[in-house]
């Protein structure tokens, strides 16, 4: 299984997680629920893209990974503007970097 695999279900678990532990966010911040499944969404595209390959990684698969990166950089800066910077956050970005470092390392 490739490393990129490997972080992207890491990744999809722990928004998972973080989904299943405040089911009330569906009903109190749908805004935020529905950016989280989203983002679950996309860690579930990266690690299924990344275990369909072979060989070197498709263009599919580096765009999903810059693309979880760039999002993950963003949620970070977000949380850091508002100072509400936990372990999940900098576990998401670097999970998002070991993903994308995998993929071109492997171009």
């Amino acid at each position: 299984m490739q490393l990129t695999t490997r972080a992207a279900l890491a990744g999809a678990g722990d928004t998972a997680l973080f989904l299943a532990q405040r089911g009330e966010m569906f009903r109190n911040a749908r805004g935020r629920a529905y950016g989280s499944a989203a983002f679950g969404g996309l860690w579930l595209a990266l690690a299924a893209s990344s275990a369909a390959e072979r060989g070197k990684p498709s263009n599919a698969t580096l765009a999903l990974a810059a693309a979880v990166a760039a999002a993950n950089a963003a949620m970070l800066a977000v949380h850091l503007r508002h100072r509400v910077v936990g372990p999940r956050v900098f576990g998401g970005a670097a999970l998002s970097a070991v993903a994308l470092a995998d993929v071109l390392r492997r171009r």
